[in-house]
């Protein structure tokens, strides 16, 4: 068995006798019930005493160092976070720097290895036997164009007139 009260509570959104009670006291012709109001003015304090003016000057002056305080703090803070963002894009700018001069790096390197395969290619044995044969006329060397001198000999065949009259100088004091 079910109770009209049970639904009581799911029906006070849509039932008309609530919206009808609303509807009358903001539209109605009668005046709205009014709810006391609370003096915003000045207030009394409990015990009724007044503050001197060393009393107020000192409340003041408490109140402006807090004041102080706080802007101090905030300004701190406004500091901090925009040397915090300084930094961000600075290291931005720096990591940046470095990727552009790793590229440029990698890019030299790869020039390098391009650079020293050709200069491989160009002082191979082959390659210079080929052009000595072919643009400056040249033949191998043969067997019996091979000759053998001692170095005394090839001293002598090299030194001018001079060196050669000091060594004499010299080995007849040795000689002696």
């Amino acid at each position: 068995m079910t109770n009209t009260n049970d639904f009581r509570k799911y029906s006070y959104g849509s039932d008309t006798s609530y919206l009808i009670e609303s509807f009358s006291y903001s539209r109605a012709s009668h005046a709205p019930k009014l709810r006391p109001q609370e003096d915003e003015g000045l207030k009394v304090r409990k015990g009724g005493k007044m503050k001197s003016k060393s009393q107020l000057r000192a409340e003041q002056k408490a109140a402006f160092k807090k004041a102080v305080v706080v802007a101090g703090v905030a300004v701190i803070s406004l500091l901090m976070i925009a040397f915090s963002l300084h930094s961000f894009a600075e290291k931005n700018e720096l990591t940046r720097q470095i990727q552009k001069t790793q590229t440029s790096i990698a890019n030299a390197n790869s020039e390098y290895i391009s650079l020293q395969s050709q200069l491989d290619a160009l002082v191979s044995i082959s390659t210079i036997d080929k052009y000595a044969v072919e643009e400056l006329k040249m033949t191998k060397v043969k067997s019996n164009q091979i000759r053998y001198i001692s170095v005394d000999e090839f001293k002598t065949r090299t030194q001018p007139e001079s060196s050669k009259q000091a060594e004499k100088t010299n080995s007849n004091k040795t000689n002696n």
